[in-house]
């Protein structure tokens, strides 16, 4: 595939920027031996046919490519020569484990945290090269890998943050930016959280014009339709009138250029999420402000685009990387010099209070090693929600029936189970339900039950079930999706584009996965003709020919009589081969429900009183989702210091 990274033993610069040694906690073992012992087991030496062998195994997102070179009685080196997993993720594993092996000569070795599927692929293809080298893998998987011993340590610093996804990152910066002192613990082996695997995309009303997609009568259609829904729920008529009066001034200077606002996407968020519209204007501001803070960074914005559930395009992202790699690959540059410090694979466990105020943290490493932090100025968490623990799930569950079913997916990185929730309730936070708290995303992929493997946008394709016929308003609400899509035989559904649309670009999807690794795995179908591809989707291509015929002609006249969707991206026509088709159906993605805040983000009790201390942030947080909770994460940090 040639467009991963060859990795060897040396390490990413945000794993010199933390704990060192935090990392080799994640896999419980020592570093880098300075001499290869040879392998041995029972007394027995493990012999090889010397020389350099390759093996290819499936990872996550991609084939993983692994180059093992032994001599006569030992492995002498181990790197991963090619692969397209999420590079954030793979990279602790694909650094740590060859170090392990050639350092143990042993494949007794453990999966990194939170990198699952990237660890078994690379073991996998190390015992394939051993195979072929003549090696006994049996004694090479009873050879035992040393473990660290635990050791306790306490740390002084001004602020703690728990987790390292987007908006616990944007506090950690921003606070060390302004000269504090940051101690982040994050239960996984690399920063990023959910931001790495769901598209990465950010609201960013302020756009400047450059980024904008020209507007079209779809789009009026949906801004009355929006700032309508909020008069008939009894929204203060001042604050529907302001944004119409913003539209209308807009427009007066000759712009060509979609319209947004913070304030229109507060009410383009009442009207999809519910919830007031002071907390979701509150929401609004706080990205603005995020957005703003990224510009000083020289953040690469990638053109705007409208998201599954979000017809609106003002959706952005990095233009240099896939997903939301762009941010921490700035983040990890903006890190440089300063106090911040990530304990990695060291999940918190608790919340230290003294005198009715929270002081710090206490967390443990894979190996047992414990971290008491007590912090000057605050803890933030931003540990996520709660969209992997189904115990959770069913027990918030308000229109769902979870408790109907044995099993349900998750399309979440690792670690979102609701322990920041938890640790906050032990503190005396007060957690608040919403009426829609629990967030469906309506097209994972059938085999990885990703989002990350989506080709193009939704307002620029269509959804058609095994039958060939569409079943819901592409640009319609995530829920409304979720539901069609959950009507549909065995709950599966087909998004189709065409080559205009699939923004696929260099053999790559705009979210980095590999075409022709995705058309092996039975992620994606493609064709140069719609016939043709109806026979790879298994539908009835009379039907599926008119669907398409019809939906042509919807993108021109922006009518759709049968489902009224109004979202028509630029490339929406299906007219150019080839042609692509991708099975998808549903999985959790969000909880909206979480720890009570105020404006400023900090957590309540239920009596609605502060909890000295304590800040939540992210899914953690009642209200809180998305990368765009970045805003939120930069806010905290803005609040406590006094920018």
């Amino acid at each position: 595939m040639g467009h991963g990274k060859n990795h060897v033993i040396d390490r990413r610069r945000f794993v010199q920027a933390s704990s060192v040694a935090a990392a080799a906690l994640a896999l419980g073992a020592t570093g880098c031996a300075s001499s290869h012992p040879v392998a041995e087991t029972g007394g027995t030496t493990t012999q090889f046919v010397a020389g350099t062998y390759q093996a290819t195994a499936l990872g996550k997102k991609s084939d993983i490519t692994v180059e093992v070179v032994f001599s006569d009685t030992a492995i002498d080196s181990v790197r991963v020569v090619d692969h397209g997993e999420t590079e954030r993720i793979a990279a602790p594993a694909f650094e740590k484990i060859p170090e392990i092996i050639v350092a143990s000569q042993s494949l007794a070795v453990d999966a990194v945290t939170g990198a699952t599927l990237s660890s078994l692929a690379l073991l996998s293809a190390v015992e394939d090269c051993a195979r072929q080298a003549d090696g006994d893998v049996s004694a090479l998987k009873r050879a035992e890998v040393p473990k660290e011993q635990p050791t306790d340590g306490e740390i002084e610093c001004d602020l703690a943050v728990i987790g390292a996804g987007i908006s616990g990152m944007a506090s950690a910066l921003a606070a060390a930016q302004q000269g504090a002192k940051v101690v982040v613990f994050e239960k996984s082996s690399s920063m990023g959280g959910n931001a790495l695997v769901s598209g990465g995309f950010i609201e960013y009303a302020n756009a400047p014009e450059k980024l904008r997609v020209e507007v079209n009568d779809g789009y009026l259609k949906i801004f009355q339709e929006v700032l309508q829904f909020n008069r008939d729920a009894g929204l203060d008529a001042s604050l529907v009138d302001e944004v119409q009066q913003q539209w209308d001034d807009y427009y007066a200077n000759g712009n060509t250029k979609l319209f947004s606002s913070p304030e229109f996407l507060a009410l383009q968020l009442c009207m999809l999420e519910g919830n007031t519209y002071d907390f979701q204007h509150t929401y609004a501001t706080d990205v603005e402000g995020g957005t703003a803070w990224l510009d000083t960074m020289q953040f690469p914005w990638m053109p705007l685009v409208a998201i599954p559930g979000y017809s609106w395009a003002h959706f952005s992202g990095s233009s240099e990387d896939v997903n939301g790699e762009g941010y921490f690959n700035v983040f990890e540059r903006e890190m440089e010099g300063l106090d911040l410090r990530i304990l990695f694979a060291t999940p918190a466990t608790e919340l230290i209070t003294e005198s009715g105020r929270v002081t710090g943290v206490i967390g443990s490493s894979a190996n047992g090693s414990t971290y008491t932090v007590r912090a000057k100025d605050g803890v933030v968490i931003a540990s996520g929600g709660y969209a992997d623990n189904q115990d959770m799930l069913k027990e918030h569950d308000k229109m769902w029936n979870w408790k109907d079913l044995d099993t349900f997916h998750c399309d979440n990185n690792y670690g979102h189970t609701g322990d920041g929730i938890r640790m906050a309730t032990e503190a005396g936070a007060a957690f608040a339900e919403l009426p829609f708290n629990q967030m469906v995303f309506p097209f994972v992929d059938t085999v990885l039950y990703a989002t990350e493997t989506t080709v193009g946008t939704t307002n620029e394709s269509i959804y058609v079930n095994k039958a060939g016929k569409r079943f819901c308003d592409e640009g319609g609400s995530r829920t409304d999706m979720t539901i069609a899509l959950m009507e549909q035989d065995g709950g599966v559904g087909f998004q189709v584009v065409d080559h205009d649309s699939s923004m696929i670009t260099d053999g790559k999807t705009h979210t980095g996965m590999d075409v022709e690794y995705a058309i092996e795995r039975g992620i994606l179908y493609r064709a140069d003709t719609l016939e043709e591809l109806a026979g790879l989707m298994g539908v009835d291509e009379a039907t599926f020919l008119k669907t398409v015929d019809d939906y042509n002609e919807m993108t021109r006249t922006f009518n759709d009589p049968e489902f009224g969707r109004s979202s028509f991206g630029p490339n929406a026509p299906l007219d150019n081969p080839p042609f692509y088709a991708s099975p998808r159906t549903w999985a959790m993605h969000i909880t909206m429900d979480g720890i009570s805040t105020d404006s400023s983000h900090r957590a309540l009790d239920a009596a609605g009183n502060v909890v000295p201390g304590l800040y939540v942030v992210g899914e953690a947080a009642c209200g809180g989702r998305g990368v765009g909770s970045l805003g939120a994460g930069y806010a905290v940090a803005q609040s406590i210091y006094n920018v």
